[in-house]
C-alpha cells in the first residue's frame, strides 16, 4: 500500500488546488504546429467564412502532421490553412493523438471529447465534455481537461468531478 502511494506521488504529483494533474515529464518538448509542418486535412465538406482565414469543415474532418493528428465531425480552423492559430473540433468524440518523446522512449498522448480547441498562441488544448485524455498507463477524465503542451501541465473539473486511473510499473 506505501509503495503503491509513494508511486502516486512521485510519478503523478497532484496539486487539488485547482486540480492540476502533469503528466510524466518529458525530456522533448511538443512546441505545437510549427509553419514548417506539412499539414494534410481531409473532410467531406469545407467552406470559407466571409470574414478572412475562417474555414468550416464538415463531415469526417481529420487533419494530420508531422506529431500531431485531430479527428473530428466538425472542425473550425482560424488562420492561414498552412499555419492555423486555432482549431476546434467536435464530434462524438472528437479526437487527438500527440507523438512525444518521454524519458527516452516514444509515448503517445491521446484525448477526446465532445469538442476539443487547439491554440496555438498558448500551445495549450481544451477539451469539454466527457474529456479524457491519457498517455502510457494513466489515464484522466472529467468534464473539462485543459493541457498545457508547453509546461505538460493538465486542469480538470466540470460536473460529476474527475477520474484518475494510475497503472503501477510491472
Amino acid at each position: 500500500m506505501c509503495r503503491t502511494l509513494y508511486r502516486l506521488l512521485t510519478v503523478i504529483p497532484i496539486a487539488l488546488s485547482g486540480v492540476a494533474l502533469p503528466l510524466l515529464a518529458i525530456e522533448q518538448r511538443i512546441t505545437g504546429f510549427s509553419s514548417g509542418d506539412t499539414l494534410t486535412i481531409r473532410s467531406s465538406a469545407a467552406r470559407m467564412d466571409e470574414q478572412s482565414d475562417i474555414v468550416y469543415f464538415d463531415g469526417g474532418f481529420e487533419l494530420r502532421a508531422t506529431d500531431w493528428s485531430l479527428s473530428s465531425d466538425q472542425a473550425i480552423l482560424y488562420g492561414k490553412l498552412d499555419d492555423p492559430e486555432t482549431i476546434e473540433i467536435f464530434g462524438s468524440p472528437a479526437q487527438i493523438l500527440i507523438n512525444t518523446i518521454s524519458h527516452g522512449q516514444a509515448s503517445i498522448i491521446n484525448g477526446e471529447a465532445r469538442k476539443i480547441v487547439y491554440q496555438r498562441s498558448t500551445n495549450s488544448i481544451r477539451m469539454e465534455g466527457d474529456a479524457s485524455i491519457s498517455r502510457d498507463e494513466h489515464t484522466m477524465s472529467g468534464g473539462e481537461i485543459e493541457y498545457d503542451i508547453e509546461k505538460d501541465h493538465l486542469r480538470a473539473g466540470g460536473d460529476g468531478g474527475i477520474h484518475i486511473e494510475v497503472r503501477p510499473d510491472d
